[in-house]
């Protein structure tokens, strides 16, 4: 693991534990459980709760000394089990904190669930320990988990970690449907914004996205665009980069190409002065050279953490409560990055500046 580590004040900034994205902590005596020299049972609840973490959490120590101790477990588990958390912590998906300051007791000198849930809750929501150490602090036998006396940590065991309430309400929240009536604001909270949260770039793959906002910066028509309110909350947060891949279509009441789009992009941007987020567009012809057509299906992926397809896409944003119900669901990262791929060879080609310029170019 060669990632440094975000500091994480007790406010939970850098880890974001909101909804979708939990902050986890894990006692280093969880991860060098020998599930009773069971290889097969110990493989698989590592492998099912790295794939949780993939999308959901983000990893919190303690302490400095608590993350050399993690480091040591690792070096110890099976190769195969090893490797998978060197992929998952060395790369993009996963955000690493550590509490600052240090906290004591660290999760693995905890005797007392009460001292724990003081020195760890808010970056940290859910506490993953060895079995031994779970029962010392509460978690009855026949239980996935239990809540600490505050009710501000739930105490859990690695060997059940997907079990855990913290986690399944993520994995619930994530492809809940947009229900009409939602106030988009709460939705960006508790789930997409917890995504961007943890997230340097996010691909927006959406057919519509640019012609919404050539109706309403470029014909002036009184007309709400779900883009423009999307980029607004990216912006919050410096540092974003949003590729944007849409199509130009023909219109016989209106100019809809690259006139109107990439003007109105760029209008878009300005309307974000000074704000550090990069927006970089791709447009694409709505039919080929070849007759093929820009797809329907639209999605938001975040990076190499998860992509959710919404069948309105960024539209669904458009008004402060969602219209009607939106169906949200998970598609493959390999799947929505092909889709892009295929859009991206079709695409216009742009001017040498590219299509949206950003201060200070």
């Amino acid at each position: 693991m060669n990632r440094e580590a975000e500091p994480a004040t007790r406010s939970g900034r850098a880890t974001h534990d909101s909804g979708v994205v939990v902050g986890v902590g894990i006692d280093p005596l969880a991860i060098a459980e020998s599930f009773g020299g069971d290889e097969a049972l110990r493989r698989a609840a590592h492998e099912e709760l790295l794939d949780e973490l993939a999308v959901h959490g983000t990893l919190v120590f303690s302490s400095a000394a608590e993350m050399a101790e993690f480091r040591e477990a690792l070096a110890e588990l099976p190769p195969a089990v090893g490797k998978r958390w060197e992929t998952l912590l060395s790369g993009r998906r996963l955000v690493v904190g550590m509490l600052d300051p240090a906290a004591a007791p660290s999760i693995g000198q905890a005797l007392d669930p009460s001292e724990l849930e003081d020195a760890v809750s808010g970056p940290v929501r859910l506490v993953l320990l060895e079995r031994d150490h779970a029962a010392l602090l509460g978690v009855p036998p026949g239980a996935f988990a239990a809540m600490a006396p505050g009710g501000r940590l739930e105490l859990g065991r690695l060997a059940t970690a997907t079990r855990t309430e913290a986690l399944q309400r993520a994995a619930r929240l994530l492809t809940a449907p947009l229900r009409e009536g939602d106030d988009r604001e709460i939705l960006w909270r508790d789930r997409f914004g917890a995504l961007a949260e943890v997230t340097k770039t996010v691909v927006v793959y959406d057919k519509y996205a640019g012609v919404q906002a050539a109706r309403r910066y470029v014909h002036g028509e009184r007309n709400a665009d779900g883009l423009t309110w999307f980029l607004s909350r990216l912006a919050l947060r410096a540092g974003k980069r949003v590729r944007l891949i849409t199509a130009v279509v023909e219109d016989a009441r209106r100019v809809l190409d690259e006139r109107t789009v990439a003007p109105a992009l760029q209008m878009l941007r300005d309307r974000l002065a000074d704000r550090d987020i990069r927006l970089d567009v791709v447009l694409v012809p709505d039919r080929g050279e070849r007759g093929d057509r820009f797809g329907h299906d639209r999605h938001i992926r975040f990076d190499e953490r998860v992509a959710l397809a919404l069948g309105p896409g960024l539209q669904a944003f458009a008004w402060p409560k969602v219209k009607e119900t939106v169906v949200v669901a998970r598609l493959p990262i390999a799947d929505a990055k092909a889709r892009e791929a295929a859009a991206e060879r079709a695409q216009l080609r742009p001017p040498v500046e590219g299509w949206v310029r950003h201060p200070g170019t």
